[in-house]
């Protein structure tokens, strides 16, 4: 997928700013790599932007169970032996995951994260719109 707004150097500026991420992308909802920093081998971008697309799939059926309006993912995270992945929505149909090392200030990282998440939707020009909720 390509875009006119190049956000590879606000991904590549993240990355070398925290020592424990390993490796970053954003991914469309239907899997594929928009920019990512952090891995050289295509395939192994490829891999993870299917893993990031299958993570927010998943988080779909769960937001079910909460509010009526309380929407789709906010966060997700995976914990294995070694590290993390952190996948947060970065604007419409679009994902900023993160494979981070042991080590990591967790809470940190998810506000960094969304930060970056919403300043990359900006600039892919796929921010969400609020809805407003009468009540």
């Amino acid at each position: 997928m390509t875009t006119t707004n190049d956000v590879s150097w606000a991904l590549r500026d993240f990355v070398e700013s925290i020592s424990e991420i390993h490796f970053a992308i954003v991914a469309s909802s239907d899997g594929k790599a928009i920019t990512s920093y952090g891995h050289d081998d295509r395939d192994e971008v490829d891999r993870l932007a299917a893993v990031v697309a299958g993570l927010q799939s998943l988080a779909g059926p769960v937001s079910e169970h909460f509010e009526k309006d309380a929407g789709g993912l906010r966060l997700a995270m995976i914990e294995v032996d070694g590290g993390y992945l952190f996948v947060v929505r970065a604007g419409l149909e679009t994902y900023l995951g993160v494979v981070a090392r042991e080590g990591l200030d967790q809470g940190v990282l998810g506000h960094q994260m969304n930060d970056l998440a919403r300043r990359m939707g900006e600039l892919l020009g796929t921010t969400p719109r609020l809805e407003e909720h009468s009540g």
